[in-house]
Formats: C-alpha cells, sequence, structure tokens
C-alpha cells in the first residue's frame, strides 16, 4: 500500500510540473500576441519538460537576509570608540539584529575587519578607525 501511494504522488506530481510547463508557455504566446514590450521568452525548463528525479526532495531557495544597515555599518556601530575582539563584536552586532544568511558568518565579519581602512588592530582587538 505504502509504495502505491508513493508511485500516486509521483504521477500527480508529474503532471503538475507538465501543466505548468505548458500554462508557462501558454503565457508566454499570450504577451507576445498582446505586444507586451517585455523580453518575452519561455523558459528553458518550461520548453522541455521532464519528469523529475523521484529520489531527490525539491529544496526551497535560500532566501537573502534582509537588514536595515550593512554588515560593515554594523560592525562600526559596534566597535566606535572601544577596542573588542572579533567575537565582542559578532554578539555586539547579533544584539543589533543583523541577520545573517551565511553558514559561516565570521568569515563575513572577518571581511569587514580586516579589508579597507575602516579598523584599526591591535594585540588582537579591533576598533573603528572612523
Amino acid at each position: 500500500m505504502k509504495n502505491s501511494s508513493i508511485k500516486k504522488f509521483i504521477a500527480l506530481r508529474d503532471g503538475l510540473l507538465k501543466e505548468k510547463a505548458e500554462l508557462t508557455i501558454r503565457l508566454a504566446e499570450i504577451e507576445k500576441a498582446l505586444g507586451d514590450t517585455a523580453d518575452v521568452s519561455v523558459p528553458k525548463a518550461a520548453r522541455s519538460v521532464k519528469a523529475p528525479k523521484a529520489d531527490k526532495e525539491p529544496r526551497a531557495p535560500k532566501r537573502r537576509a534582509r537588514n536595515e544597515m550593512s554588515l560593515k555599518e554594523a560592525a562600526l556601530k559596534v566597535a566606535s570608540g572601544k577596542s573588542m575582539t572579533k567575537q565582542e563584536i559578532m554578539d555586539g552586532i547579533l544584539k543589533l539584529g543583523y541577520k545573517f544568511s551565511t553558514k559561516d558568518p565570521m568569515n563575513s565579519l572577518n571581511v569587514v575587519l580586516y579589508s579597507g581602512k575602516n579598523f584599526k588592530r591591535a594585540d588582537g582587538k579591533f576598533v573603528a578607525a572612523k
């Protein structure tokens, strides 16, 4: 019974993907007929409809975090007038509510701290240069 449920699901999913591709093509034709000046191109995926592989699960695309200020601005705000370690700066940035999209946020902070002339470093601590 479990196997037949999986087969039904795969068949329904494949049918929906095929229908989606056909609708995408039809929508492009309609936009072209209406004289829409935008680039009307049919996505490559819609042109060649293939059944998806059953062994892989689709994953949602990762969205980039939206922040009120840049990482550089947040680091400057946290480290202004104080000598702080990288971890202290990171903790302060997180307290400001900054959201990272990366698996390694310290790497992003290192780029800000070590590139440019925004931070001065002495004895493993950083202070904002401006």
